[in-house]
This record gives C-alpha cells, sequence and structure tokens, in this order.
C-alpha cells in the first residue's frame, strides 16, 4: 500500500536517536545502565522497528510493562547481550518463561516473590528479580511493613533468586509541584535500600530514575536510567 493512502505516519531517524542516545550516555556516564524504555509498544513507534534500531546504537537493556511486550521485544531483538526488564504486568504463570528466558521482572507484592521462588524451583534456574519498593507515590510496590517477610523469602531461597535490582519510580518528576514529595522519596529510597543490604541482601543495580528524574534530580542517577 502507497504511503498516501495512510492519514498520518511516524518515521524513525536512526540519526537522530543515535545524537540522542549519545547525549544522555555522556551526561549519566558511561558506568550507568541505559534502560530504554519500550512500554505502550514503544509509545507507538513499534516495537518490533524500534527494537533492533536501538540496538544498532548500542542499547542493550530495555524496559517494558508487560511480558507480552516482553515476548515481542524478545522475538524484534538481534543481540544475544540484551536483557529485557519487565516492570508491570505479569501472570504469576507466565513467570516461568521469563525465568527460562533470562528475563528479568519487578517484585511489588510478596505474593509474586512466593511464585518467582515456585517456578525458579520448578525450572531449576534463578529467577532474576527487581525489589520495587513503595517510597511515596503510593501506586505499587513492597510497602515498608513486609520488607522483613521479603528478606526472609529471599535469604531462605538464595539459590533461586537472583537479586539483580532494587528501585523504585518517581511519578511526576516533570513538574515543579511534585517537588516536595520527590525529595522525599529519594530520602526514603535510601533509607530503604540501605536497610536491605543491611540484612546482607546484595543487590546488582539500585535504580530510581526515569527519564524526568535523571534530568531534574541528578542524585536519582544511581547504576540505572530508565529513559
Amino acid at each position: 500500500m502507497s504511503n498516501e493512502l495512510y492519514p498520518s505516519w511516524i518515521e524513525l531517524s536512526k540519526q537522530a536517536f543515535e545524537k540522542n542516545i549519545t547525549f544522555l550516555r555522556d551526561y549519566i556516564g558511561k558506568d550507568v545502565v541505559f534502560s530504554s524504555v519500550i512500554k505502550g509498544n514503544a509509545y507507538g513507534h513499534g516495537i518490533g522497528h524500534f527494537v533492533p534500531m536501538a540496538e544498532k546504537c548500542g542499547v542493550r537493556h530495555f524496559s517494558v510493562f508487560s511480558s507480552d511486550e516482553a515476548r515481542q521485544a524478545a522475538r524484534a531483538s538481534t543481540e544475544e547481550e540484551t536483557h529485557i526488564m519487565i516492570m508491570g504486568m505479569i501472570n504469576n504463570e507466565a513467570l516461568g518463561w521469563a525465568i527460562e528466558r533470562d528475563v528479568s521482572f519487578f517484585i511489588f507484592e510478596l505474593d509474586r516473590l512466593k511464585w518467582a521462588v515456585k517456578e525458579a524451583q520448578r525450572i531449576g534456574k534463578p529467577a532474576r528479580i527487581h525489589l520495587h519498593l513503595e517510597t511515596g507515590m503510593n501506586r505499587l510496590g513492597l510497602e515498608r511493613n513486609q520488607f522483613k517477610e521479603a528478606v526472609s523469602i529471599i535469604e531462605k531461597n538464595s539459590k533461586h533468586l537472583q537479586v539483580d535490582g532494587i528501585c523504585t519510580h518517581f511519578a511526576g518528576a516533570e513538574s515543579v509541584g511534585n517537588y516536595v514529595r520527590i525529595k522525599e522519596q529519594i530520602e526514603n529510597f535510601k533509607e530503604y535500600s540501605a536497610w536491605f543490604e543491611d540484612q546482607g541482601i546484595e543487590v546488582k543495580h539500585r535504580h530510581t530514575a526515569c527519564s524526568a528524574s535523571a534530568l531534574n534530580y541528578p542524585e536519582t542517577i544511581m547504576d540505572m536510567v530508565r529513559f
């Protein structure tokens, strides 16, 4: 079908994208993991088109919302080193699929943590998890009164769990109206993540920053940024 029959279209410029990637990498530092967020079908650009282009620009880490998006990203990927991280929806029954394919996923409730252990035991391979902490956004995340039980589960099942990260999210970081709340969240995350470390939980990455918070609150740039 010829282009003139479409009322609108999206054009991806690899040159422009690569220039943006270079700028952002310089900004966050070479040792910080750059995770490209491709939820919502890569914000309408098409996961199948976007992932290979991003990989050609050196991106090797992608963040998605759901297991379905993770599957699309895995199918589109052409690089063995590429890693996919699920930040949101994944049914307990789909955890095995993620574990088998080294796809990591957020843990924001104890039930999912327990299911991850069960599936990892069944498959015989550790689940790669990120502990998502509730720090004040009041949407998703492990609550402070759940921390001890989470640590207990992790300690008892250390052979079946690989803690890839500990994280939180700052919604509305682009608005000055949320300044006080986000500053409180930052302090809460520092306190909570330090507590997990004191309990002996070894974490590969601490990550809190999305695009807006990385640019407006540089202190949120830790081991990974979700752009």
